[in-house]
């Protein structure tokens, strides 16, 4: 990889998952190994949404190649695209200007379920990296070809193969259906809410949350990121249409399982486990795709 690193580090400002301090963060690179091949804590998706900005004023965006974005980020990048692209001026400038070469696991992560959505190896991608030994195994889009023209050409085999050895390892969820499954005044929604303490975590952390808040600050206005589960979203001088907070719980599910799979053909979900980790009281988005709605 590191030839084609070099290649693209030509035409594009260079950035990658490195390790600091302990953590894994995304920063400006200057080589190839520097790039850790674990998850992030947090998805990346401030290369595409800022977490606040000022909306008055589109700038010019920098041509950005980010390497080690994980399957499962990458994933909720393109499900974003299907709502935000094309009608968010500062999304699509940014999406079209940016390259995002992803790295498919090795072995399932502890509690993430991304077969479930069809990960970890992508339908969709830029550059898709998967490792066996000291050697990458590689799909390119069209669109980048260019960079990879002295690699060895994949037909996808080895990804096809590998998709199913690693499906034995993290047996999917039954979710097809969950759209006509849950229930509107299931009891389960209670139950999140008597432990939730509206943090808002679970949508900063997840790669496929898009809303944002927009106000104005002296002579700029600006928006940022929100939360449906905070008690001030959808709130207007009419009043909040959704007062409890099991109301915007169920409001979080039913956009993640029922509206954007009733508009969109798609859920809204990649299976990364992020919320799950960061809450601080346990709600387990998994149980919304098994729990038992009709015995309850």
């Amino acid at each position: 990889m590191s030839e084609a690193f070099i290649a693209i580090s030509k035409d594009f400002e260079m950035f990658g998952s490195v390790e600091r301090e302990g953590e894994i963060i995304f920063d400006r690179v200057g080589e190839f190994d520097e790039i850790s091949e674990g998850r992030s804590r947090y998805a990346p998706k401030e290369f595409l949404m800022q977490r606040n900005e000022n909306v008055l004023l589109l700038k010019q965006q920098e041509k950005k190649a980010v390497f080690g974005v994980m399957s499962c980020d990458l994933k909720g990048f393109y499900l974003m695209d299907k709502q935000v692209l094309g009608k968010d001026p500062f999304y699509t400038e940014r999406r079209k200007n940016t390259l995002f070469a992803n790295f498919v696991c090795n072995e399932p992560c502890e509690g993430g379920f991304c077969t479930s959505f069809g990960g970890p190896v992508l339908e969709e991608y830029d550059v898709q990296a998967l490792r066996s030994g000291e050697k990458y195994h590689l799909l390119v889009s069209e669109k980048y070809d260019k960079y990879f023209r002295n690699y060895e050409r994949e037909d996808g085999a080895f990804f096809s193969k590998f998709k199913l050895e690693f499906g034995s390892k993290m047996e999917a969820l039954q979710v097809d259906g969950v759209e006509n499954r849950i229930t509107w005044n299931s009891g389960l929604w209670k139950e999140f809410a008597s432990r939730c303490i509206s943090c808002g975590a679970c949508n900063f952390s997840c790669p496929t949350c898009y809303c944002f808040d927009l106000y104005d600050d002296g002579d700029e206005r600006k928006r940022e990121w929100d939360s449906c589960i905070l008690s001030g979203f959808t709130s207007s001088s009419a009043g909040n249409n959704r007062k409890d907070l099991d109301e915007r719980l169920r409001q979080r599910f039913y956009h993640k399982f029922v509206y954007f799979k009733k508009s969109k053909d798609e859920y809204l979900c990649t299976g990364c486990n992020r919320c799950v980790e960061d809450c601080p009281v346990g709600i387990d988005i998994k149980e919304v795709i098994n729990h038992n709605y009709s015995g309850e």
